[in-house]
């Protein structure tokens, strides 16, 4: 057998090297993750995209349990988001592209990844952009404030109210409203805060994730409200809503 130093072994033409940069990337992506899927990860350091999506599949997995505790789920993937380097070149990206199609006046969406067990969307608002209250029927969701200032209410439905509105409408317990900055968070499950309604107070990006993701039939599920102007009297928490067509 012929003798090899370990020079000879590592030398490369300079293709072969230029291969191997141009792969690294890739191979980093790969090895990262590898790591996240196998807990390897510093549970305090920051999160580039590749660790953030397969921490965040692997929770997801979690919804295929019959004891599947929604309440727990939205809090851990809370903590995993709060981890999240916005100026990771993904999320940059993503948020370039979204600035070139805002459009006073509309709402604008991008997917960066939907997977069988979840959705991920970066959603984008101008000055004053609302979205009226909805609900998101089977599912969970988790809001990241990426950039700007959004206030968000979030509601309950009253199923078996002591007096039932007219047809065609429903009884909203108001249960919590905040202000939304950079790195702000806010949950919902299929049974809690289910319901709400956003509206900018400046150009505001979020990193939204929905568990499980938006499908045709969860959307057609989905209903949207409009809201009394004013409470019920002697509850200023309860709202009589239409249910729009």
């Amino acid at each position: 057998m012929d003798d090899y130093d370990r020079r000879e072994f590592l030398s490369l033409s300079l293709p072969g090297f230029l291969g191997v940069l141009a792969a690294l990337p890739s191979l980093c992506a790969v090895a990262t993750r590898a790591n996240a899927a196998d807990g390897r990860l510093p549970a305090d350091g920051a999160m580039h995209w590749e660790a953030f999506l397969e921490s965040v599949a692997a929770e997801a997995k979690k919804q295929h349990l019959d004891a599947w505790n929604q309440d727990q789920y939205v809090r851990d993937i809370a903590g995993i988001a709060s981890r999240l380097h916005l100026e990771d070149p993904v999320l940059i990206k993503g948020m370039e592209q979204i600035k070139t199609r805002l459009k006073k006046g509309k709402v604008d969406f991008e997917y960066l990844e939907k997977r069988v067990d979840f959705g991920l969307c970066l959603v984008q608002f101008d000055v004053g952009e609302i979205i009226a209250p909805h609900d998101h029927p089977g599912m969970t969701g988790m809001i990241l404030c990426a950039s700007g200032e959004i206030e968000t209410s979030n509601y309950d439905l009253v199923e078996r109210p002591d007096t039932p509105p007219p047809a065609g409408h429903e009884l909203l317990r108001r249960v919590e409203t905040k202000v939304l900055k950079k790195n702000d968070i806010s949950t919902l499950t299929a049974k809690a805060r289910n319901i709400h309604t956003l509206h900018a107070r400046k150009v505001t990006q979020l990193v939204d994730i929905f568990t499980p993701p938006y499908n045709d039939e969860r959307s057609e599920k989905s209903r949207w409200y409009e809201l009394s102007p004013e409470p019920k009297p002697g509850d200023p928490a309860l709202f009589e809503a239409r249910i729009k067509e």
